[in-house]
């Protein structure tokens, strides 16, 4: 990595990131957030400015990496930072923790993040900014879109599809061959055992719901 990187965001999932990118040894040169003013201190590096900093002239001095996760009360608002990040034309490598265990074969586009203890088995497809948080287990022959959100133990069993800005909740499980449809949330601990339409909530127990 020869540009420093900048995390955007500052919360717990920024933290995760710093953690990752301080176990690869890549040089980080700070946060961007609007919440805290330029100058404050967050795990020993400096918040550089807002958002607006991404435009500035020092920006393509710089590579980004997003350190926010999906929100499901505001899903659109990693995937809308990434675009701009995109659009502006700045560098958002991938990033994957070393102890991910990652097949050989696997295909993991630009932007997307592959936390601790991930595993991704032969034959996936891992889309632009998609992020598979820590300890996800995610099998054979899987297809995540792009700026979808597995969270923290989540598993999809062989040949799930995740449409784009998809999230699969903490814990929760994919049975074989189903597709979550693009935008819609499985809640944390569920069973998904049938296709889900897009932008609908999935609760076990529950009609699902349109978002």
């Amino acid at each position: 990595m020869n540009k420093p990187i900048v995390i955007l965001g500052h919360g717990g999932h920024a933290r995760v990131v710093l953690d990752v990118l301080r176990c690869l040894g890549w040089p980080v040169a700070g946060f961007l957030t609007p919440d805290l003013a330029a100058g404050t201190d967050v795990q020993g590096l400096p918040v550089l400015g807002d958002d607006g900093w991404l435009e500035g002239e020092r920006a393509g001095d710089y590579t980004y990496v997003l350190g926010l996760g999906l929100l499901p009360h505001r899903p659109t608002l990693r995937a809308d930072l990434y675009r701009r990040v995109r659009h502006l034309g700045l560098d958002t490598p991938t990033l994957i923790h070393p102890s991910a265990i990652v097949a050989r074969d696997v295909l993991i586009e630009r932007g997307a993040q592959v936390m601790a203890g991930a595993v991704i088995q032969p034959g996936c497809l891992i889309g632009e900014d998609a992020l598979l948080n820590t300890g996800c287990r995610v099998d054979h022959d899987c297809q995540i879109g792009a700026h979808a959100h597995l969270a923290p133990g989540g598993v999809l069993c062989g040949g799930v599809r995740v449409g784009e800005g998809a999230f699969i909740g903490a814990g929760a499980v994919v049975l074989p061959g189903v597709r979550i449809g693009e935008g819609a949330q499985v809640a944390a601990g569920a069973t998904v055992r049938r296709d889900l339409p897009p932008r609908v909530r999935h609760i076990p127990g529950h009609p699902d719901k349109p978002l």
